[in-house]
């Protein structure tokens, strides 16, 4: 089988270590699994079985290098099964259903995935720099959230994430048709 191309959009790394346990469990499936930076995707898509994108959320909107990516292979992509994560802090009050982010990403570039999901992502004010760290401090208090500057809150559901990949291991590994 080929291998399942993961493109990962990380601005805090945290999508990022997502992507990679995504491949994790993938590979623990027997599914050959590559994992790249959206920035830097492959000249080809001909060589993989399925493409997973995990896609952080800054500021309401998916990073720009998605919509680059999107804009840029939508023929080459267009008949490759595509699985979409969208990592957000705001998916924290969520159960890993599409949120507002990932229904107007799938309306806008007009996507067909076989599994989505919305995950919440890490809250690391430490790590933020004194302007992000005042932003996403008042965005928490309008939104309910922990709004301490000195706060460190991974809100990641591990679990969630274990079952979108049985999700796509079962989607990939079903007999087609003319098997």
């Amino acid at each position: 089988m080929k291998p399942v191309l993961i493109l990962y959009a990380s601005y805090d790394g945290q999508a990022q270590r997502i992507a990679r346990t995504l491949a994790l469990y993938l590979s623990h499936h027997a599914l050959a699994v590559e994992l790249c930076d959206i920035k830097q995707p492959p000249s080809q898509y001909d060589n993989c079985s399925a493409i997973i994108m995990v896609a952080a959320v800054r500021y309401g909107r998916h990073l720009p290098e998605v919509a680059t990516f999107l804009r840029s292979a939508p023929r080459q992509i267009q008949h490759i099964p595509l699985a979409i994560a969208s990592v957000s802090l705001s998916a924290r009050k969520g159960n890993g259903a599409p949120n507002n982010y990932l229904r107007k990403l799938i309306s806008q570039f007009n996507l067909t995935p076989f599994a989505v999901i919305a995950l919440a992502g890490k809250l690391d004010y430490p790590r933020y720099s004194w302007l992000d760290r005042q932003m996403i401090r008042f965005i928490m208090y309008l939104s309910g959230g922990p709004s301490d500057g000195r706060c460190s809150v991974e809100y990641t559901d591990w679990q969630q994430l274990a079952v979108f990949a049985q999700k796509i291991t079962t989607h990939l590994c079903l007999p087609t048709p003319d098997e």
